[in-house]
């Protein structure tokens, strides 16, 4: 009775053996590459996600390949820049397994495994690091640099990975940095440089500063000139009506002193003022209400007009 059992149990068993050997499940994110007896073709690729069917045992082998996107690193490698500078570089790729067309039979024929594919690939982005040597570390590091374009020619040396399926997607430059004894070296020529620019900028600020003033001395005498020649004009024309005036006042001599005393007086009176003199001294001999008048009726000082 136990023995049936057995073997039908045995059975049961082979059967499920059996049937998990004929079937795989393919994943969204992967692909499959089913080898019969060794040998593939473009049929052999496998790409509808779900539960698939293959001949038992040895017969057909899957290998299941993932198709999202991965990243490698580089180590830190030391490059010389088109200007001589030694750097240290540190960048990383973006890749995937070529999903079109014939690109997942093509990987599967060029690399054994997925981690044997990230080693051939560090390697390749090695050599492609040295596509920044064509830059110099102005260009790579400055304001207006050019990292952006630096990093497109190294996915271009990248492409040659296509003909063994693998996409490259993207590359970036993580760390860019100079050696110790470069970096005191490369400060003080960008030191130097700067001081020669400062040196350059204030020579030219001087020079426009002289011309500026130069421009202005030029000015000013253009306007003393012009401001003397007007003075020199006024005071001939002031001459010519003084002149008038003193022939006028030179026909009555005792009205031209007497406007004369007028007038001092007005100038001396102008602010609040403390005169202490004698009233018979011109012009102050008229504040004197009982002066004595001449024929013509003007105030005359006792003393006369000498007396002023």
């Amino acid at each position: 009775m136990r023995r049936p059992l057995s073997i039908t149990a045995g059975i049961a068993l082979l059967g499920v053996l059996l049937l998990f050997s004929m079937t795989y499940t393919v994943s969204y994110h992967e692909v499959g590459i089913r080898s019969r007896f060794g040998q593939t073709d473009d049929a052999s690729i496998v790409r509808d996600a779900g539960l698939h069917f293959r001949l038992p045992f040895f017969a057909d082998s899957v290998t299941l390949l993932d198709t999202r996107l991965k990243v490698r690193q580089s180590p830190q490698e030391m490059l010389q820049t088109a200007d001589g500078q030694q750097i240290v570089v540190k960048a990383y790729v973006l890749w995937r397994l070529d999903a079109d067309g014939s690109g997942p039979l093509t990987f599967f024929r060029a690399y054994p495994s997925m981690d044997a594919a990230g080693v051939a690939i560090d390697g390749q982005l090695r050599d492609a690091l040295s596509a920044l040597s064509a830059y110099t570390f102005e260009d790579l590091t400055g304001a207006a640099n050019q990292l952006a374009e630096a990093e497109q020619d190294i996915l271009a040396r990248l492409e040659t990975l296509r003909a063994s399926g693998v996409e490259p997607v993207g590359i970036g430059i993580t760390r860019l940095l100079l050696p110790p004894k470069t970096t005191t070296a490369v400060l003080e020529r960008m030191q130097a440089r700067r001081d020669t620019l400062a040196e350059n900028e204030r020579a030219r600020g001087l020079a426009d500063a002289e011309a500026i003033r130069a421009n202005a001395r030029a000015k000013r005498d253009r306007i003393q000139a012009f401001a003397s020649q007007r003075a020199e004009e006024i005071r001939a024309e002031g001459e010519a009506q003084a002149a008038e005036y003193l022939e006028e006042m030179g026909r009555d001599e005792e009205l031209a002193i007497f406007l004369a005393w007028l007038d001092a007086l007005e100038l001396a009176l102008a602010d609040n003022t403390t005169v202490i003199l004698e009233t018979d001294m011109a012009p102050w001999h008229l504040m004197e209400l009982d002066t004595a008048v001449d024929e013509h009726g003007i105030p005359q000082p006792s003393g006369g007009v000498t007396g002023q």
